[in-house]
């Protein structure tokens, strides 16, 4: 079983080291084990050209058409039967870098964009669909690493990692948060947080080769919402409040100073990090793209656009 650590850290620093104590663990148990450091890549912004989502909707593998260091990653994930993935907070979200990483994974590997294209490949007999890697069960790990000690600085790093894995539906089992890196010096002092790594390994060590149904949460902390194990809700002025990962209803009530969170078990089932729920977005663009290609005004969109053309774009040697 094949075991990757992507980390968003630096050079043998904390965000790193976590990630290589947890590779550790699970090498001791068997795993075979490889690193990629993400700062050492690169890696470009996704632009937004919808070339692979085109390409998926046709039968085809879905590639990315921007030439840089994402292959190399590609490639990686598709080997790798569980996932460690670290990174630092900055301004309460993981590194930017991983941001970009789940911009452009995002729709290139969305599990059913995925599914449809190897339908539509089957059927027409061509044999130029996605890898069928892309189709074998993943588990994953979160590291989340932070200076500051009071968590709500680091309120939205565990769960935007999920940016990165749900759409390639790797499950995640395990994460962890490190507070206050910056008091210790240097995380290889904290034992607990050493020892937690240690654990996370462990756990995604047991869990690779495992059938889907079979992988099962041990993280810490259960979390609010039974899917993604995120606390992180949208709330407006009533019921239903919503699990801003999973995109799955709820509703909650409030008895004293203790809150109470129930989701269905049919929006459970429906949730982002579901094959279905992932069924049910990939019809909604794909119908979204045949009513535009339906469109009897299409021919009037270049004369629209003549106006917008450089409108006051700052030149860039000006900028310099």
């Amino acid at each position: 079983m094949k075991l990757l650590g992507l980390s968003c850290g630096r050079k043998m620093q904390n965000t790193e080291i976590l990630v290589k104590e947890a590779m550790m663990a699970a090498e001791g148990l068997g795993a075979e084990v490889g690193m990629i450091r993400l700062l050492d890549l690169d890696i470009k912004p996704c632009t937004g050209c919808v070339s692979c989502v085109r390409s998926l909707m046709q039968g085809g593998p879905g590639k990315c058409v921007i030439k840089d260091d994402l292959h190399l990653v590609e490639e990686q994930l598709m080997e790798c039967d569980g996932l460690i993935l670290g990174s630092p907070v900055f301004v309460l979200t993981p590194h930017g870098l991983l941001k970009v990483m789940s911009d452009r994974f995002g729709p290139s590997h969305d599990y059913a964009f995925r599914m449809g294209a190897k339908q539509i490949s089957d059927a027409k007999g061509t044999g130029k669909g996605p890898d069928e890697r892309s189709f074998k069960a993943r588990v994953a790990g979160f590291i989340s690493v932070g200076g500051a000690v009071t968590p709500h600085w680091l309120s939205l790093g565990l769960p935007l990692m999920n940016l990165f894995t749900f759409p390639s539906h790797i499950r995640v089992i395990d994460q962890m948060q490190v507070l206050g890196v910056s008091r210790w010096g240097h995380v290889v002092l904290n034992d607990e947080a050493m020892m937690r790594a240690r654990k996370l390994g462990r756990s995604i060590a047991q869990a690779m080769g495992k059938s889907e149904k079979e992988m099962k949460w041990v993280g810490d902390d259960p979390g609010t919402c039974p899917v993604c194990h995120s606390n992180l809700l949208t709330v407006t002025k009533k019921n239903p409040i919503e699990c801003a990962i999973c995109g799955i209803k709820g509703e909650i009530k409030a008895e004293g100073d203790d809150i109470f969170v129930t989701f269905p078990e049919e929006e459970q089932k429906k949730a982002r990090l579901t094959i279905a729920g992932k069924v049910e977005h990939y019809e909604e663009i794909r119908d979204n793209f045949r009513i535009a290609a339906a469109r009897k005004d299409l021919d009037q969109i270049p004369e629209r656009l003549k106006k917008y053309e450089a409108y006051r774009e700052v030149e860039k040697k000006s900028l310099q």
